[in-house]
């Protein structure tokens, strides 16, 4: 019985493992100079990659605010490309539903982050960021670790 207990809460922990690590995938964006000479900042970016939504967060500086508008692009690093998702004017928010953010997710590096205010309008914006490799979530490894510890504890009193 308590052999039987033990694999359930090994399954359990490996299970949890796996799921805890697929559903939101973080981003850290530096914001610099597209436009705006002096303006600098960065992002935040959240997307659960089940629900296809996004929270993000804006911190920059040396700009004129408000924001006229807060795009994700999709274009390799130094080139324009056409828009993909639309934050808005907002500095920050959460709960984004877009389709397209599961292409985001897909190659991340070919998708950047563009701010604009009233001085820039349009094109290549104030303030510009490459989106990168994902940020790694670190909770789900203990998670795994207990799991196959289960495993390996119960198969060590088996052999005995």
């Amino acid at each position: 019985m308590k052999n039987t207990i033990v694999k359930i809460c090994g399954w359990t922990l490996l299970c949890c493992s796996f799921t805890a690590s697929a559903a939101i995938v973080d981003f850290q964006v530096v914001l610099s100079s597209s436009g705006d000479a002096d303006g600098y900042g960065n992002a935040t970016l959240s997307i659960d990659d089940q629900a296809l939504t996004a929270s993000w967060n804006f911190s920059v500086y040396n700009i004129e605010l408000p924001l006229t508008a807060a795009h994700i692009h999709v274009g390799a690093a130094g080139t324009n490309g056409p828009l993909v998702v639309n934050f808005g004017d907002q500095l920050s928010g959460a709960n984004l539903y877009d389709v397209d953010l599961a292409s985001v997710l897909l190659n991340p590096s070919n998708y950047y982050i563009n701010l604009h205010n009233s001085t820039y309008p349009s094109g290549i914006g104030a303030l510009r960021g490459q989106l990168g490799s994902p940020v790694p979530v670190p909770a789900a490894l203990p998670l795994l670790l207990s799991g196959l510890g289960m495993f390996a504890w119960t198969r060590k009193r088996r052999m005995k």
